[in-house]
């Protein structure tokens, strides 16, 4: 019987997957459902050539997906501001990571009409989603998913908690489980995207995969 439930979360998925990418082909965004994290890894290794640029903020589920070592097999550059030792590391490479041939990256939350919100700290993440020469392309997990564009306002606040807890941050989302609109020094919702279609002459990618993946 679990499997049987199993399967019906599945497919109801996929059905509410599809519509939602339909919703974004009619945004103009390239659109595509992938039903798993090897079928979402395939279809970004398929959009990247080898040996190009690749810029990788902060992204969960980008590593979760496993792009990053995948990229590097393929023999292209990729640039992350996760893992250098110094501030000033971090925004060189922040800087590398927006100047790269494509921009891969995911969102806090996606609406099923086909909006795309992001909430950033730095800033480096949502700017590049804004504006750029690179080619942009979204990986988003099934659970990013909101039913309207206020529930995606919530969701997309909401994990700044988990990214917070995970940067060590004791910020008053992290103990109140909630969003409260801090004025805490160390608040990472400092900015916030929301793209209703991509930005003039941009190409931009969207997968929308069946798994939960990222916060």
């Amino acid at each position: 019987m679990p499997e049987t439930f199993d399967a019906a979360r599945r497919s109801a998925d996929e059905v509410i997957g599809h519509a939602v990418v339909k919703a974004l082909k009619s945004r103009g965004f390239d659109a595509v459902y992938a039903a798993s994290k090897e079928e979402a890894l395939q279809l970004v290794l398929e959009r990247i050539p080898q040996g190009v640029s690749v810029g990788v903020p902060g992204t969960v589920t980008v590593r979760e997906i496993g792009a990053v070592e995948a990229l590097k097999a393929k023999g292209c550059t990729v640039y992350q501001h996760w893992g250098q030792p110094t501030p000033e590391a971090q925004d060189q490479a922040r800087m590398d990571e927006n100047a790269a041939d494509f921009f891969l990256t995911s969102a806090n939350a996606l609406t099923q009409d086909g909006e795309i919100i992001n909430i950033d700290g730095t800033g480096n993440r949502v700017s590049a989603m804004a504006w750029g020469r690179s080619v942009l392309i979204f990986v988003i997990g099934i659970n990013k998913l909101a039913p309207t564009f206020e529930e995606g306002i919530r969701r997309a606040r909401s994990a700044t908690i988990p990214n917070a807890l995970r940067l060590g941050l004791g910020t008053a989302c992290t103990k109140a489980g909630r969003c409260v609109d801090c004025r805490d020094a160390s608040r990472i919702c400092r900015a916030m995207l929301i793209l209703e279609a991509p930005t003039t002459g941009r190409e931009t990618h969207v997968i929308l995969v069946g798994e939960e993946l990222g916060y």
